[in-house]
């Protein structure tokens, strides 16, 4: 009987066992009984019921502490900050099927085992890679050093590669992939091992030599741009500093840059300050825009990025789109330039029935008009050109190296002298004028200028916010010219070291701008005291 109850005794308690596991597992909804998260018993929750609790769990590990043990670097930071976060649903996946895949004959002894000790179940974690990269370069500061990529640069002409150099630091790959991805203790601090390492270019100078000489390959020849009934020939060279290194996925190509290629394109086929021509009339004492006529002008906004295609692309020639500037356009254009007053004038005398009037004229009929862009200059030898028969001048007198004589254009001088003086009183630059070698009673002594082809010229730099518009007239016996625009500067003569007589003549100029400061800027001439007999 003894023999027969030890017998039995271990079968009943075998078969109870089992009898309670396949009740207890009949289930698939829950966790099995036992399993454990974080020392928490979670077993009999529903799918919901689980992620919530993970979820409570997961409050407090964005403080929980991270070593980064790298040899000589001890960096400290926390789980947030490298962007390491607890998976919850791969957490819940695991919880979930604890238990699940016990082998059979076995199954009901791990379930008595859980239902005893428990079944704990690690914690799987996430990592935001580039988070955690940043934090871990942050915390390595100066000791860090990236790498200097291999760059290009022209020199004597070429392109040339100039060399990287590696950086140094941790291997920050070495480091994330020994970041634990699952825990079953999470007030555990994590410990992180790292190794110092080079830290390689992305880019090698192989590689970056093979494109510098490609980029001079394809801009050895001359690039044909073209326009509209037009084509250009740019030196492709002219294109070189626009060339650099860069990175598509892991391999290294040519780039060039739009900006520098849109410099390139402006300097060949300038559009110009008035492509329309639209010019101003007086009218009932203010100035109304003239329409000039429609403009194909080059060219679109995509213009640059054609041009950048095809020399990427090894190709010789590309065709740019044009667009179009109405007649109309330019005259909204003229309308937005603030010409709006007259901001400068000035008047000088002559004797009327002489050739040098016709001159006088002929150029004030040429010049009248003219616009100034706010910062641009205007030059009387580059409006007008030589001073010719062609052009409607005649023959007058002259002062050639000090000397009367007649020439072509004898007298434009006077419309210098007065358009010289409507600058200086509306406060233009004046970078560059000439006065007479001997002084002519009609013009304000020590404030007037001289013109001689191509050597001689007056220039009026506009350095206000504002065109300028000049506006010449006469009579027989007087040219007067008058600059229109909104008032930027007043000038005044505020000084003279002389008045009368010859040698060396300084005029002092006073700016008073309308935002209330002032300049002063000096003029000079030098008068002949032995003038030849005229």
């Amino acid at each position: 009987m003894t023999l027969l109850l030890a017998f039995l005794i271990p079968l009943l308690l075998a078969g109870g066992t089992a009898a309670a596991w396949a009740i207890d597992t009949r289930g698939d909804t829950t966790t099995r009984r036992g399993v454990e998260l974080d020392g928490v018993d979670v077993g009999g929750m529903t799918r919901d019921e689980l992620e919530r609790r993970i979820r409570t769990i997961a409050e407090d590990f964005a403080d929980t502490a991270v070593a980064v043990n790298g040899g000589d670097q001890k960096l400290d930071t926390t789980a947030g900050k490298l962007g390491l976060e607890l998976d919850v649903t791969a957490t819940a996946d695991a919880a979930m099927a604890a238990g699940r895949n016990d082998p059979g004959p076995v199954a009901p002894l791990r379930w008595i085992k859980a239902v005893l000790v428990g079944r704990p179940v690690a914690i799987r974690l996430s990592l935001a890679r580039g988070e955690a990269i940043r934090e871990l370069e942050r915390l390595e500061g100066d000791r860090r050093t990236e790498p200097t990529e291999p760059r290009l640069e022209v020199q004597d002409g070429k392109v040339t590669a100039l060399a990287g150099q590696p950086g140094g630091g941790l291997d920050l790959d070495d480091a994330l992939n020994s970041l634990p991805r699952q825990v079953v203790d999470l007030e555990a601090p994590l410990i992180v091992g790292a190794s110092p390492a080079r830290i390689p270019t992305r880019i090698s100078d192989a590689a970056a030599t093979m494109l510098a000489a490609r980029a001079n390959e394809i801009t050895a020849q001359p690039m044909e741009l073209k326009i509209g009934e037009k084509a250009v020939a740019v030196d492709g060279a002219a294109f070189r500093p626009g060339f650099s290194l860069l990175l598509d996925g892991e391999t290294p190509t040519l780039q060039l840059d739009p900006t520098l290629v849109a410099k390139v394109l402006a300097q060949v086929a300038p559009v110009g300050f008035n492509p329309t021509g639209v010019t101003f009339r007086l009218e009932n004492g203010q100035m109304q825009p003239v329409a000039g006529h429609d403009a194909v002008i080059c060219c679109t906004d995509e213009a640059p990025k054609l041009i950048v295609a095809a020399l990427l692309a090894g190709e010789r020639s590309v065709t740019l789109p044009t667009k179009t500037i109405s007649a109309a356009d330019g005259v909204a254009f003229a309308s937005s330039l603030g010409v709006k007053e007259p901001v400068g004038e000035f008047t000088t005398r002559h004797p009327a029935g002489q050739p040098r009037v016709k001159n006088i004229h002929r150029i004030a009929d040429l010049v009248r008009g003219a616009i100034i862009p706010a910062g641009g200059t205007f030059s009387i030898n580059e409006f007008v050109g030589r001073r010719t028969a062609e052009k409607g001048f005649v023959s007058a007198p002259v002062i050639d190296e000090g000397q009367f004589k007649d020439d072509i254009g004898g007298g434009v001088s006077q419309f210098a002298t007065t358009l010289f003086n409507a600058a200086f009183f509306a406060g233009l630059d004046i970078p560059e004028h000439k006065a007479h070698s001997i002084y002519i009673s009609r013009y304000p002594f020590g404030r007037e200028a001289t013109l001689a082809y191509p050597s001689v010229d007056l220039k009026i730099r506009n350095n206000s916010p504002y065109e300028v518009v000049i506006w010449p007239t006469y009579t027989n016996g007087s040219i007067t010219v008058q600059l229109w625009s909104t008032r930027f500067a007043i000038g005044a003569q505020s000084g003279q070291n002389k008045k009368s007589g010859c040698g060396k003549v300084t005029v002092t100029r006073t700016r008073l701008f309308v935002d209330g400061h002032t300049d002063e800027q000096t003029y000079h001439a030098n008068y002949n005291c032995n003038p030849p007999e005229h």
